[in-house]
C-alpha cells in the first residue's frame, strides 16, 4: 500500500499525513514546490511534485500509489478532471476525497461537481464532508484575534458545528487503511455542538485570560475593512462565502458519523483552543 497525501500544506493533508506517518504506513505528501517542503521538514517526509495546473506533473505524482487522500486545491486553470481521469487509467483503487457538509444542497461549488465525477468515473471513493474547521480560528481569522483581540468575521448570531481537522485526518487515515469497510461511504464529520461565535469568543476569553470580542461585522463592513488591509478580493468573497451558511442559521446540524467510525468522541473546541494557544499570544 502506497498513499499519495494531497494538501499537504493546507491544514487537513498536514495531519492525514502525520497520521499515517504516526503508523508508518508508507506516504508520499505532494506538493508544488518540493525543494520548498524538504526545507521546512528535511527528511520527515518523502515529497513529490504535483500542481494540480500542470497536467505533466500528474504522471510521475501517482507513479507505484495505490490510494490517494484528495483535497480540491485553491488556484487558477485546476485541471482536476484530467487528474481523476490519469488516476483511473493508472489503477488507483481508493480515494478518499474532503468534501463540504450539506455538498448535495449546493450544486454551485467544485465539490458537488467533483463527488459527481469519482462516481461517474467509478474510482472507489470515501468522501468526507466536513463542517466548519476550527483551525479557521488559528489560520485566516488569527491576525483580527491576535491584533485587536476579536472574531471578525460576518458570520451573523447563527452556530455552526465546529470540526477539528485532526478528527477529520484520523477518520480520513482510517477509511486509507481498510477500504472496503469504508468504499462508496459518505461520511459527515462535525463536531458534537453547535457554537456560535460569540461562545467562541467566551471561551478564548476564558482560556487566554483577557477579552476577546466578536463583534459580528455586516458583510458590507467586512469587505471594505479587508480591501483597506490589501487583501484580495477573490479571497475576501470566498470568506463571506464560507460563513453565509452559518449567517443564514444552516450550519448548525451535528452528525455522529466520527464516533461511529473511531470510537471516541470528537474533540471539544475548548481543548482545539487550548492546545493551540500560543498561537494567538
Amino acid at each position: 500500500m502506497n498513499i499519495l497525501v494531497t494538501g499537504f500544506n493546507g491544514k487537513v493533508g498536514f495531519e492525514v499525513a502525520n497520521k499515517l506517518k504516526e503508523k508508518t504506513i508508507p506516504l508520499k505528501c505532494a506538493v508544488r514546490n518540493v525543494e520548498k517542503a524538504k526545507l521546512n521538514f528535511g527528511n520527515a517526509y518523502e515529497f513529490v511534485t504535483l500542481d494540480f495546473s500542470d497536467p505533466s506533473t500528474f504522471e510521475n505524482a501517482l507513479d507505484q500509489i495505490d490510494k490517494i487522500f484528495l483535497i480540491y486545491p485553491p488556484g487558477d486553470k485546476i485541471e482536476f478532471e484530467s487528474f481523476l481521469h490519469q488516476a483511473k487509467e493508472k489503477g488507483i483503487n481508493h480515494i478518499v476525497y474532503l468534501s463540504v457538509k450539506d455538498v448535495q444542497l449546493l450544486p454551485f461549488i467544485h465539490h458537488f461537481k467533483n463527488e459527481n465525477l469519482l462516481k461517474k468515473l467509478e474510482i472507489p471513493y470515501t468522501f468526507i464532508r466536513a463542517g466548519y474547521f476550527m483551525q479557521n480560528l488559528s489560520d485566516f481569522l488569527m491576525e483580527e484575534i491576535k491584533e485587536r483581540q476579536r472574531i471578525f468575521i460576518p458570520a451573523g448570531r447563527g452556530k455552526t458545528s465546529f470540526v477539528d481537522t485532526r478528527d477529520l485526518a484520523e477518520v480520513a487515515s482510517i477509511a486509507l487503511q481498510h477500504t472496503e469497510k469504508h468504499q462508496n461511504k459518505k461520511y459527515v464529520i462535525t463536531g458534537d455542538e453547535a457554537l456560535d461565535f460569540y461562545k467562541v469568543a467566551d471561551i478564548m476569553t476564558e482560556v487566554f485570560r483577557f477579552k476577546i470580542q466578536y463583534t459580528n461585522p455586516s458583510v458590507k463592513e467586512f469587505k471594505e475593512f479587508m480591501l483597506e488591509k490589501g487583501v484580495n478580493e477573490e479571497f475576501v468573497n470566498v470568506v463571506i462565502g464560507i460563513h453565509f451558511p452559518t449567517k443564514l442559521g444552516l450550519a448548525k446540524g451535528i452528525t455522529h458519523d466520527y464516533e461511529k467510525i473511531t470510537n471516541k468522541k470528537p474533540t471539544k473546541i475548548n481543548t482545539y483552543i487550548k492546545d493551540y494557544k500560543e498561537i494567538w499570544m
